[in-house]
């Protein structure tokens, strides 16, 4: 409670008694807080990540893998098939 009380005061000094070059300083100090708090922020979400069940991570490799192979056989080389000069009328002929 007590530090909330500072924060408070320390806000209300910044927006009503301030100076200009003061309040470009605690500009600076204010981004680069918000910036460790960030930082901070996402290395305690990746480590919580990090904790999750093994096989959470073996159903993501294995869908990783699954979609990669199908990307992978949809750009395959196409076989060229060579050109007919004509098409032949009778049934008993290859279908392609």
């Amino acid at each position: 409670m007590f530090y909330l009380i500072i924060t408070i005061m320390i806000v209300l000094f910044y927006i009503f008694a301030a100076p200009d070059h003061i309040k470009g300083t605690m500009n600076l100090v204010a981004s680069v807080f918000i910036l460790v708090a960030l930082v901070v922020a996402l290395v305690l979400g990746f480590l919580r990540i990090l904790q999750l069940p093994t096989e959470l991570w073996v159903g993501a490799g294995t869908v990783f893998l699954g979609i990669w192979a199908m990307r992978d056989i949809y750009y395959l080389d196409k076989p060229s098939r060579p050109k007919r000069a004509g098409r032949r009328s009778s049934g008993a002929g290859s279908l392609f």
